[in-house]
């Protein structure tokens, strides 16, 4: 094992939206960036990744009354691109191992990120972040308040206390801050990911770019 590469611990901190395909993408594409390091030499056995998820709104005036995903894809995109839009996410989808599904609703984002930061304080992040994904990209689940704490409740964390949190507004400040420290530092689009404090990458790119920036780090 090189002196290098023993006991290291990559920091990857990632703005992004619960909205946003390209951000289920990109999570998709950082993982197997990951495994594809971490197994490419014995010596990177030992090395571990901090993943930390950040809040991001693409929409902050998006109402909290549930409208169609596609309603809104045309009111942004307009009706004639917004199919073609949809049908590329399929595509770039099916190629991840993500079936997307665009039958559901949308609904305004802050509460799942307040939800995100509950679980942060708890141990279950990342796992919030994947079963956030799954429901609204693959399970057409609105992240509407009952929602999430059922959402929750498949992480493992008491949907009862959940409840009382979200039902509160706890965390609300919170978030909306990471989210203009964010803007402040010239986010403009997300999945926006910095490696080890250093390294930007803006999109979902590819797990080679990753893994290029997994080598320069150690």
């Amino acid at each position: 094992m090189t002196s290098s590469a023993a006991n290291k611990t990559i920091k990857v901190d990632i703005v992004s939206d619960t909205a946003c395909p390209w951000c289920y993408i990109g999570k998709k594409r950082l993982e197997k960036a990951i495994t594809s390091f971490k197994a490419s030499k014995p010596e990177r056995n030992d090395v571990e990744f901090e993943v930390n998820w950040l809040p991001y709104q693409l929409d902050p005036t998006a109402s909290k009354t549930p409208i169609p995903k596609m309603t809104m894809y045309a009111r942004k995109f307009g009706p004639e691109r917004a199919p073609l839009l949809r049908d590329r996410m399929l595509q770039v989808g099916k190629e991840e191992g993500i079936p997307f599904s665009y039958n559901g609703n949308i609904v305004n984002t802050l509460d799942s990120h307040r939800l995100i930061l509950y679980a942060a304080k708890h141990g279950k992040q990342n796992e919030m972040v994947e079963q956030l994904f799954e429901d609204y990209f693959e399970q057409d689940k609105c992240g509407e308040i009952p929602t999430l704490i059922e959402s929750a409740g498949k992480v493992g964390l008491d949907k009862a206390d959940v409840e009382r949190y979200l039902n509160s507004g706890e965390g609300t400040n919170e978030v909306q801050q990471e989210i203009e420290q964010a803007r402040r530092q010239g986010v403009q689009g997300v999945p926006n990911i910095t490696i080890q404090g250093r390294y930007v990458l803006s999109g979902a790119q590819e797990p080679e770019t990753f893994e290029d920036v997994f080598s320069r780090v150690i």
